[in-house]
């Protein structure tokens, strides 16, 4: 958790930084520093109590809206299976997504694509809450399956 915190002050720091630079340089009139200032291409890693990773959370913007919860914008969330085998077990990729990283949950209102070994998924209005291992999609849902299915039409 130690790190997590850490990398998500540094990722508000840098939103500040860029609005602080511009108001020493401009002149000696007050300047608003907007917290929410968008990063460009914010890599945060988030990792188990053990040390090991859980997530890799990448996308060409990222908003700070409160300590836990950042907007994305290209999200690419790696999710990895939390041990030392450090494993891909699915990647999500959409162009915009909320996530709340105390909560493990990401979400977004547009659409998303869900990459595993056994399935591939599209869809919009959509949720992965890690903590239940649960991915809902809620619109436009397509599924390609690349496991075999037995027994499924009996």
């Amino acid at each position: 958790m130690f790190r997590l915190r850490s990398a998500l002050l540094a990722l508000y720091a840098a939103a500040l930084l860029p609005a602080a630079g511009r108001a020493a340089g401009a002149d000696d009139r007050a300047t608003a520093i907007a917290p929410n200032a968008p990063v460009t291409d914010p890599v945060i890693s988030t990792f188990t109590p053990d040390g090991f990773r859980l997530w890799l959370l990448r996308g060409s913007q990222c908003r700070v809206i409160s300590q836990n919860q950042l907007e994305f914008t290209n999200l690419n969330l790696t999710v990895f299976g939390g041990d030392a085998a450090n494993q891909i077990d699915s990647i999500f990729l959409s162009p915009t997504a909320t996530a709340w990283v105390d909560q493990t949950r990401v979400s977004g209102p547009g659409t998303v694509r869900v990459i595993t070994n056994d399935f591939e998924a599209t869809g919009a209005d959509w949720s992965y809450d890690h903590r239940q291992k649960k991915v809902s999609l809620r619109k436009n849902v397509r599924v390609v399956f690349h496991a075999q299915l037995q027994s499924i039409l009996q």
